[in-house]
């Protein structure tokens, strides 16, 4: 660029008297360009600025009567004026509040399905450790009869009486306290002839099974007064073919229409509850195995009031003596059929045992008698 110098004979703006004349006039005068001659030029004399700002020595031009604005504070960004009112400032959406979106709908609906099955699994977990009530929830002892042979106790045939003994004192004829089934010890003769703990196992689960479907009843599933069937004959698949001849003849589910009449007329259900079995004896006679299994349970029960036709009454079976549940044993004879000679569909699968004799509550702690064909 160029900037022109002023020569001697030229008049210098600080003798031009500012405010002489009309506004128009004097500001036309300050910023007029001074004529000047070919021959003037010639003499002129021409500096160059490079990469200068457009700057004087001394105070910056400035138009005359120019306002000059507030200079910008140093913390923030001058802006003017009408941008910073036409654009204002974005809101910063963290620091507002009630805008905070920490979690979204889909993941509080699954937090709350996984609060849920959590919440099930513990349930379910707590509900298995539980233990079960023991079957008397009185707390009082109760007095049963046990099936005491002699060649166990090793005591002669008049001593066999039924002896009162109270469950829970330790004796070794009583059932255990618990619903395990796992036996201390095995019957006397019982590894010599081969048979192991699950043999023994078998023998236990076989003897319940028919326990629980010989003595429960329903009058709603008993059959015909000319046809008994139903919880009548639930029974009969576990017994041997022998024993199925002498179940026609010899059981009071069969031989007449007591039991049946009793049970149609008092609508009688009846369910074996805390079944307790456990071997007791152990006989090989010939090719045959015999096991004597006894099974200490009681009945729940649940019939129209012989008062009230129209009212239920239901509960344990209770001895009218000293109003307790009453525990009933059953002396099961079971007869060894191995698994190899069971047939195709054996009886529950084939559990190695089948029931050849029965006696429900027996006198004097008596067995049922080995009979031929067994």
């Amino acid at each position: 660029m160029t900037t022109h110098l002023p020569s001697p004979d030229e008049p210098s703006l600080s003798t031009i008297h500012v405010g002489e004349g009309p506004p128009e006039l004097v500001s036309s005068q300050l910023f007029q360009p001074p004529s000047t001659t070919p021959s003037d030029r010639a003499e002129e004399s021409f500096y160059t600025f490079e990469d200068e700002p457009f700057d004087l020595i001394g105070t910056p031009w400035v138009a005359p009567f120019e306002l000059s604005n507030e200079m910008p504070s140093l913390s923030t960004q001058a802006q003017p004026s009408s941008q910073a009112a036409a654009i204002p400032a974005a809101p910063d959406p963290i620091k507002q509040p009630g805008k905070k979106h920490l979690f979204s709908l889909p993941m509080i609906a699954i937090f709350v399905c996984v609060a849920i099955l959590v919440g099930m699994l513990l349930r379910r977990a707590q509900v298995q450790f539980t233990p079960s009530p023991q079957p008397n929830p009185t707390g009082k002892a109760l007095v049963t009869h046990q099936v005491r042979p002699s060649q166990q106790r090793g005591t002669t045939p008049s001593s066999q009486a039924s002896t009162p003994t109270v469950q829970g004192q330790g004796q070794s004829q009583a059932p255990p306290s618990s619903s395990d089934w796992v036996p201390q010890q095995l019957p006397a003769g019982w590894t010599d002839a081969g048979l192991t703990m699950a043999d023994d196992l078998q023998a236990l689960r076989t003897a319940v099974s028919f326990n629980d479907r010989e003595m429960s009843l329903d009058y709603r599933s008993v059959g015909t007064r000319d046809l008994h069937a139903g919880t009548f004959t639930a029974a009969t698949f576990i017994l041997t073919p022998a024993a199925k001849q002498r179940f026609q003849h010899n059981d009071v589910r069969m031989m007449n229409n007591a039991l049946f009449d009793l049970v149609a007329a008092t609508k009688l259900i009846r369910v074996v509850v805390n079944p307790q079995p456990q071997v007791i004896k152990y006989v090989q006679q010939g090719q045959q195995q015999f096991a004597w299994v006894d099974v200490s349970f009681q009945l729940w029960q649940s019939q129209i009031d012989p008062t009230n036709p129209d009212q239920w009454i239901g509960g344990k079976d209770s001895d009218p003596a000293t109003n307790q549940p009453r525990t009933h044993h059953m002396a099961v004879l079971l007869l060894r059929v191995t698994p190899e000679d069971a047939g195709a569909n054996p009886a529950m699968g084939g559990t190695g045992w089948l029931v050849s004799n029965y006696a429900l509550d027996p006198v004097g702690g008596s067995l049922p008698e080995i009979v031929q064909p067994a």
